[in-house]
């Protein structure tokens, strides 16, 4: 099971944030803060009017990813509330179950404040210790400049380049990277 205990951990920018696995009682709140990221944010494939998830999709959600021994969920919370959330899970056939594709996402006052570098340490650090995970995979707006230098940052590499992978509502266009750390 891929669950990790409540850890408090101070930001570059001094927030206290709790990181633990969600419970599913956190469902209903994590659902809140999903859509309202949906809604708010330019860099994700899913807005918010195209988001359909119910609480009950979300409690399954849950359970699916703390049974899971190669997956991980995660939330962020800050004065009890929760604020961001990074998840990972490995392939399911047998030949690309060493490796997986990861989401990072927060709500946009947190954007800057050292809440992604966080997160991504945790699932980092996980990674490491899980055998099967060899390899976190994830994909990102190239005009998305502060994720893509966090991400390198954080050791990730550009393995391709989706030439107008995104289209926007008014006709204009982002490349979509493909970006890996090898763990």
């Amino acid at each position: 099971m891929a669950i990790l205990p409540l850890k408090s951990v101070v930001s570059s920018h001094g927030l206290v944030i709790s990181i633990a696995t969600p419970k599913v009682e956190d469902a209903s709140e994590l659902l809140d803060v999903a859509r309202r990221i949906m809604s708010e944010s330019k860099h994700l494939l899913t807005t918010g009017d195209e988001f359909k998830f119910t609480v009950e999709m979300q409690e399954k959600r849950i359970r699916d990813f703390t049974e899971h021994p190669d997956g991980l969920l995660l939330i962020a919370k800050v004065n009890g509330k929760i604020v961001g959330m990074t998840d990972f899970k490995v392939g399911g056939r047998r030949r690309v179950a060493h490796h997986g594709m990861l989401g990072l996402s927060f709500l946009p006052e947190f954007t800057g404040k050292g809440l992604g570098r966080l997160l991504m340490n945790e699932l980092i650090a996980w990674a490491k210790e899980n055998p099967r995970v060899e390899t976190l995979r994830l994909q990102v707006h190239a005009k998305n400049v502060s994720a893509v230098k966090l991400y390198e940052s954080l050791g990730f590499q550009v393995e391709g380049r989706e030439i107008r992978g995104i289209k926007f509502d008014d006709g204009s266009y982002d490349d979509v990277l493909t970006m890996a750390l090898f763990v």
